[in-house]
């Protein structure tokens, strides 16, 4: 046994007692194999529905730092579902590819099941409202970058906000789940990173190359490269008239 695995030992021997205890996955980069120094032992329990509370909290056992959360299991479903809605089902991919590590009453097994058969569903799109202003917000942060540098004051600032934008709305407008903003370059780069990850729904090669044109470029160089993924983008999207923007819909009185 690694010092890592007695660390997660001790750490699991004050929960596995608890009268609400249903079960703990090991989630995150242990469990994929892909930790290193930096890493945190990500581990997630869930408890019987009438736990009247729910807890995310940090701690070090044996020097290795651990990231924990408590939920019931209502709880848990209420942030499986707000995930699939936000085409960010973490708690899906968690409990898919975590490894379980107690399971009292065979909890654990079904949520794994479930978030098998949840990120295998087709991602439903935004609203063409919502799409609209995520445009509107795009545009927003461009065209204060461009005033900026016409202006000769620093534009990194805006820049990395819209990279990061841009690659939040391009997942988006095409529906795929989205990954970590820490991880993508290294997904996008390597195959066998990406495949330890799950990230089996990869961006087109376009938006791939555009997208570290964007993270490798000079700085005389960023304005060029972010205004061929930004236009890429939003064309992803259906395309963007700042001049025909018209974000309107019905309102009920209460």
């Amino acid at each position: 046994m690694q010092k890592w695995e007695k660390a997660l030992d001790k750490f699991m021997k004050q929960y596995i007692d608890k009268p609400w205890f249903e079960g703990a996955v090991l989630c995150g980069s242990y469990a994929s194999g892909n930790q290193n120094k930096f890493s945190d032992i990500d581990v997630t329990i869930i408890a019987s529905d009438d736990l009247g509370w729910q807890e995310k909290s940090n701690c070090y056992v044996d020097g290795f730092l651990f990231e924990y959360t408590i939920n019931p299991i209502w709880k848990n479903q209420e942030y499986m579902k707000s995930g699939l809605d936000s085409h960010a089902p973490i708690n899906q991919n968690m409990f898919a590819y975590g490894k379980i590590l107690y399971d009292k009453n065979g909890v654990m097994k079904k949520l794994q099941q479930q978030s098998i058969r949840e990120l295998k569903m087709k991602i439903k799109p935004f609203s063409k409202y919502s799409n609209d202003f995520r445009k509107y917000g795009i545009w927003c942060r461009y065209d204060d970058m461009l005033s900026l540098k016409q202006d000769s004051y620093p534009i990194d600032l805006l820049y990395w906000t819209l990279v990061d934008k841009l690659i939040e709305c391009y997942y988006d407008f095409n529906c795929l789940p989205h990954v970590s903003h820490a991880k993508i370059q290294k997904i996008l780069t390597d195959k066998d990173f990406a495949k330890r990850y799950h990230a089996d729904i990869l961006p087109d090669k376009k938006f791939t190359k555009l997208l570290l044109d964007c993270f490798n470029a000079k700085q005389k160089d960023k304005i060029p490269a972010i205004t061929k993924l930004y236009n890429f983008v939003m064309k992803s999207g259906g395309g963007f008239d700042i001049g025909e923007f018209r974000g309107k819909r019905k309102i009920e009185k209460r």
